[in-house]
């Protein structure tokens, strides 16, 4: 043995895999690319019997069975294309002309220089081929046995529920084995609701180790929907360290014809127990006449066994009329053969007082080798079994017609799919039919997955078994029509007896519009609070209670920790006692609310206070609207103390303004009349026309600087008024009383008005004068005529009232037109200081209107008669509201 510490040599290594390779027991061959042999071990021998020399040089194909052959020589010549390595298990000739089993790993070394081929190691597994021969003939002949006997296999894993089944057990049923599926569940889904009770009562006995095995007869729904009877044995065959059942193993056998052969004899005898059985002996011949009729049928049905015996009566005549063709068909269907049982359905009979009484009819034929022509039967009254029938048949009726008339789908299922649906539900997922319908399951209905990642097909099974455990089970789900596309449902399931079997009854409603309504509701809610949270303001939610929600603006502006703070106040505690007006804040606050509440929206100012204790105006706006299916208020609070301090000081300045203007035009005023005074004087004594000329110019600037001073008191006016002092004026009345003044002023003037004037009412104010009176003596002074001549012509418009003003004047240029207007300007050639016009222009704009001059035209020619001379200016006035 080698000293762990002593270095191995090359030459000491390929002496330790040479016999290492050598004294194996696996074969071990190098083939080369021809599929010779090039290299064989000694267990050749001691496995096949050959000779390792005697295998070189030989072909490897040679030693293996035929059959073998072509899978040998796949393996080599595919060898590399796919792997390094390949296993296969092959027939090898043995030296005694025996076949032995190797299974042979073939790799992949054709470019090593020392192998330069393909290395097989084979291992004999003889033993274990022979064995599953062995097993699989075993086998054979069970499935044999079992087939003969229609008995059919499971292995159940108590602890995963999973359950595997021979196709004997799956064929007995007419499904595939994936149809039936490998867990408990699948098998609970086709068992009958009366028969699990009994083989879980089995089970548990067993389990518990009060019986050896457990038995139970039941039946199993096939997959043509019809029930077939089996019997269950089962055995618990492996228990964990705790004692509880790990597996069980067990048979399922086919009873069906035993089982209904023996129910059928149990519904004969049941037959006398249900009530007194008439039994009858009738010929099978036209009529059926009567040959015997047992004492009771005259209990039964009034009549002695002697009146149904006679010549004059047969059994057809008691038959109700409406029913004896059909008894006929059926005693006719069943013609001809031996030992026939005729079953016929429940028909009407006339007792001997004329009542009419249903009966069953159990009757076989007593003809032996065709000896005699005699049927046996049995006749049970069933009168208050079919009274009890057409009562249910009502009930179903009108449950059938509520079925129908929902607006909502409605189906019956069970745990193994639907069984029935509504037009609804055709509709809603898009089948053509019933029997369409009744092939899908609710999973077949709905994508693979839920919205929430379940699994549609288990989520849905467990959903049923909640409905058949308590009764109801109600939820949302996602279902998808026929043609793919998805719809959100809400799901309602209620479990009911039908037929005396358990069943689901499903109310499906399809939810996108109020699913999309709630997504549109969740966008504006977020779009309003963003809006909410945004706005620079101070936002506010309230109802008569008080504040119930309010933005981040509210908290700063008064003051407040957080919203759950601010809720705790009403709109007076944040506010004085009282308002600058006197009014108790409460009650303002209080009465500004139900404003809101009535008219849908208030606006007033407001003193609030803050926490601190610190006071402020502010803005108020109320507006009503739904919160939660209630009116609430949204409230807008805009602090205007900044506002309210520039209007003080605006105030002020008018104020200053008003005096300056007043102690300005008193002083010039009194200058003027001094000036005036003194004029006159002068021209008392003055003798010489020059001077005269002199005397009379300083005169009218002096009545034209008094007219000023009147202008300008009416300009003061203007920019000190409040545009809230307009109100509704009549433009007939103004415009006529100052055409008839300026006419009387300027006797040198003629001033007219074209058409009438219309009565309409203008927005504007007292002061609507000074634009008509500026206006005609602008014309009438900045005239060149020897004649002044002004025409006015007024004209009603769909919002506004127009007043043309045309002269004989001079005209504008276009140059000037546009700064006609302007502050200061003096317009023409004239000295006046052109602050009329100015006037003119910032009354009507004042107004919301327009004055503007414009191009004459034709009809303004024709109204004053100095050709294209001459000025037009346009006065726009809105209409009063």
């Amino acid at each position: 043995m080698t000293d762990p510490g002593e270095t191995a040599s090359p030459e000491r290594d390929r002496e330790w895999y040479r016999r290492l390779v050598e004294r194996s027991a696996a074969v071990t061959l190098v083939v080369d690319t021809d599929g010779t042999v090039t290299y064989a071990s000694p267990a050749v021998d001691s496995v096949l019997g050959h000779e390792a020399d005697g295998v070189l040089g030989e072909t490897l194909e040679d030693f293996v069975h035929p059959d073998d052959r072509e899978t040998l020589a796949e393996t080599l010549t595919t060898l590399g294309d796919t792997a390094d390595s390949r296993t296969i298990e092959a027939r090898v000739g043995r030296a005694d002309e025996s076949w032995g089993w190797l299974e042979m790993t073939v790799q992949d070394h054709r470019d090593d220089e020392v192998l330069g081929g393909a290395l097989v190691t084979g291992r004999d597994i003889t033993d274990r081929k022979e064995r599953e021969a062995d097993l699989q003939t075993t086998k054979e002949r069970m499935q044999l046995a079992l087939e003969g006997a229609n008995l059919g296999i499971w292995d159940w894993d108590m602890e995963t529920d999973e359950v595997r089944r021979d196709e004997l057990l799956t064929d007995m049923l007419g499904y595939t084995q994936a149809e039936m599926g490998d867990h408990l569940r699948d098998w609970e889904r086709v068992v009958h609701p009366e028969g699990k009770t009994r083989h879980d009562e089995a089970l548990a006995e067993h389990v518990e180790n009060r019986t050896p095995y457990y038995r139970c007869e039941y039946r199993l729904k096939t997959k043509a929907g019809d029930w077939k009877w089996v019997r269950t044995m089962g055995k618990v065959v492996e228990r964990d360290e705790d004692g509880e059942p790990v597996r069980a193993v067990g048979i399922h056998q086919d009873i069906d014809d035993r089982k209904r052969a023996e129910l059928a004899l149990q519904e004969e005898r049941d037959m006398f127990r249900e009530g007194p059985a008439v039994v009858f002996k009738w010929e099978d011949e036209e009529g059926w006449p009567v040959t015997y009729a047992s004492e009771n049928v005259e209990d039964v049905l009034g009549y002695t066994p002697e009146q149904l015996q006679s010549d004059t009566m047969v059994f057809a005549d008691i038959v109700h009329e409406d029913d004896l063709d059909r008894v006929v068909q059926a005693v006719a269907d069943a013609a001809g053969e031996e030992g026939r049982h005729l079953d016929i359905e429940p028909y009407r009979v006339r007792t001997a007082d004329g009542e009419i009484r249903w009966v069953k009819e159990y009757t076989r034929d007593l003809r032996e080798d065709g000896q005699n022509n005699h049927l046996l039967g049995y006749l049970v009254d069933v009168t208050e079994q079919k009274r009890h029938e057409r009562e249910l048949a009502a009930r179903e009726e009108k449950y059938r017609n509520l079925f129908e008339d929902s607006r909502d789908a409605l189906m019956l299922m069970d745990r193994e799919g639907y069984r029935d649906c509504n037009e609804q539900a055709l509709d809603l997922f898009g089948v053509e039919s019933v029997a369409e319908f009744v092939e899908y399951t609710p999973w077949a209905l709905s994508p693979p997955t839920q919205p929430d990642g379940r699994g549609s097909k288990d989520a849905a099974l467990n959903r049923i078994d909640e409905a058949f455990a308590e009764g109801a089970a109600f939820f949302e789900w996602t279902h998808q029509r026929v043609d793919g596309s998805e719809f959100p449902a809400e799901v309602k399931l209620s479990r009911f007896e039908h037929d005396g079997e358990p069943v689901v009854h499903a109310l499906v409603r399809d939810i996108s519009e109020r699913k999309a309504q709630k997504r549109a509701l969740t966008a504006r809610e977020e779009k309003y609070r963003n809006l909410f949270e945004d706005t620079r303001d101070a936002l506010m939610l309230l109802d008569r209670d008080g504040f119930f929600d309010c933005n981040e603006q509210a908290l700063d502006l008064f003051g407040v920790e957080s919203v759950a703070e601010f809720v705790e106040y009403t709109p007076w505690d944040l506010s004085p006692s009282t308002q600058p007006d006197g009014a108790d804040s409460k009650e303002a606050a209080l009465a500004h609310v139900e404003t809101a509440f009535a008219e849908g929206a208030a606006f007033f100012e407001w003193t609030h206070q803050r926490v601190d204790g610190s006071e402020f105006p502010a803005e108020v706006k109320l507006s009503r609207f739904e919160h939660d299916g209630e009116p609430a208020l949204h409230a807008l609070v805009r602090d205007i103390t900044e506002r309210k301090e520039y209007e003080r000081r605006l105030e002020e300045q008018r104020d200053n303004l008003d005096v300056l203007n007043q102690v300005l035009r008193h002083d010039i005023r009194n200058d003027l009349q001094l000036v005036t005074a003194y004029a006159e004087l002068l021209a008392d004594e003055c003798e010489e026309p020059t001077e005269e000329e002199y005397i009379e110019t300083v005169m009218e600037n002096a009545d034209h600087a008094v007219e000023l001073t009147k202008s300008a008191r009416q300009m003061a006016d203007v920019m000190l008024s409040a545009k809230e002092d307009l109100q509704q004026v009549g433009l007939r009345e103004v415009l006529k009383s100052e055409i008839a003044e300026v006419q009387s002023s300027y006797s040198e003037a003629v001033v007219t008005n074209e058409g009438t004037i219309p009565s309409v009412g203008v927005q504007a104010n007292d002061m609507l004068a000074s634009v008509f009176r500026n206006l005609l003596k602008n014309a009438i002074q900045h005239n060149d005529k020897e004649v002044p001549r002004v025409n006015v012509r007024a004209t009603e418009q769909q919002a506004a009232a127009v007043v043309r003003v045309v002269d004989n004047g001079p005209g504008i240029p276009d140059a000037q037109k546009a700064d006609i207007f302007g502050k200061g300007e003096k317009g023409l050639d004239s000295e006046g200081t052109g602050i009329g016009l100015y006037l003119v222009k910032t009354l009507v704009e004042s107004y919301g209107g327009d004055v503007r001059v414009e191009d004459r035209t034709e009809r303004d020619a024709a109204a004053s008669p100095a050709g294209t001379e001459g000025a037009t200016f346009v006065v726009e006035l809105p209409k009063a509201e």
